[in-house]
């Protein structure tokens, strides 16, 4: 069996070379039908198939070389991210009075600038910290942004962030699975 199996190998190898040297031929029938075949037939015209396409990639040496990357700082204050990290945007928080709120910011503050986080008109600031407290949150919608406040009397923002607080009721003491 191993005979066979190599001499069916064999035939396919060879065979896929003679099957790609095949010319190729091209007919209308009588209903204006086109068809290619790989047998001549009267009325068949034989058909010129262009050479496969291959790609030969550059050296490394060819390669051009990047450019530098272009600042992403805010020219006005500096920074290159400010976000809110906490709480996402869109989250549902389950069973909570305080909601806490947490900045992500590249670099880090600097000396002199300040931060003012804003909660459904509630401050809290200016302060240094990157993550503050709100504290008797109500069930429903809220809304927080924050506000980079810079020494050189720029400002920066990000936000708002919208998230839902839900609180145990007669219907729903447990929060969803």
């Amino acid at each position: 069996m191993n005979k066979a199996l190599f001499l069916s190998l064999l035939v396919l190898v060879l065979g896929t070379g003679l099957i790609q040297a095949d010319p190729v031929y091209k007919w209308v029938d009588a209903q204006g039908n086109v068809h290619y075949t790989d047998h001549p037939r009267p009325g068949a015209v034989k058909v010129q198939l262009p050479k496969s396409q291959t790609y030969q990639p550059p050296s490394m040496n060819d390669m051009p070389t990047p450019a530098p990357e272009a600042s992403t700082e805010t020219p006005t204050t500096g920074y290159q991210q400010l976000n809110i990290a906490s709480p996402a945007d869109q989250a549902t928080l389950w069973y909570v009075d305080e909601v806490p709120v947490s900045v992500s910011l590249v670099p880090n503050l600097r000396t002199g600038d300040t931060l003012t986080y804003n909660m459904d008109g509630q401050t809290i600031g200016p302060t240094t910290e990157t993550s503050v407290t709100f504290k008797n949150i109500p069930r429903g919608e809220h809304t927080v942004s924050v506000t980079l406040n810079a020494a050189n009397g720029t400002s920066l923002s990000a936000g708002p962030v919208t998230f839902y607080v839900q609180q145990k009721t007669i219907l729903g003491p447990k929060p969803p699975r």
